[in-house]
């Protein structure tokens, strides 16, 4: 008798164990446990605010900064979602406008050409970019 609860017992921990790895899977072709942020709704966007970039094209409007245009090739990377490219020359924001602009824990500002890009510090993807700002 005691041999039937032992095998009842473990076909039901088996069943119960393999029940959460098969309910994550609710999307066909992936694996078990291969979800992303995007399976709970979880999306986060992150842009130059509308204040923010008012201060800096009013920044750059009254105080004019000389800049190298990029070459093609590069100038075409430039995009959200983007990693920077490798060996660019960049250079931040003068400090008097950077002291204005609301703090981006975990971004970075720069000029490059003359575009404004918000870079993500952990990646290096261009999260947003304000064109031809200077």
């Amino acid at each position: 008798m005691r041999h039937g609860f032992i095998t009842a017992g473990i076909a039901a921990a088996l069943i119960l164990s393999s029940a959460p790895a098969q309910a994550r899977n609710d999307k066909p072709g992936k694996p078990d446990g291969a979800g992303s942020q995007a399976d709970i709704g979880v999306n986060v966007t992150v842009v130059f605010e509308a204040d923010e970039t008012r201060l800096i094209r009013d920044y750059f409007a009254t105080n004019p900064m000389e800049t190298k245009p990029l070459p093609p090739g590069i100038a075409k990377n430039l995009a959200r979602g983007k990693p920077l490219p490798p060996g660019i020359a960049k250079r931040y924001l003068p400090q008097d406008l950077s002291a204005r602009l609301p703090s981006r824990s975990g971004y970075e500002r720069l000029i490059v050409g003359g575009d404004i890009l918000l870079v993500s510090l952990a990646t290096g993807i261009i999260v947003d970019l304000l064109e031809d700002v200077l």
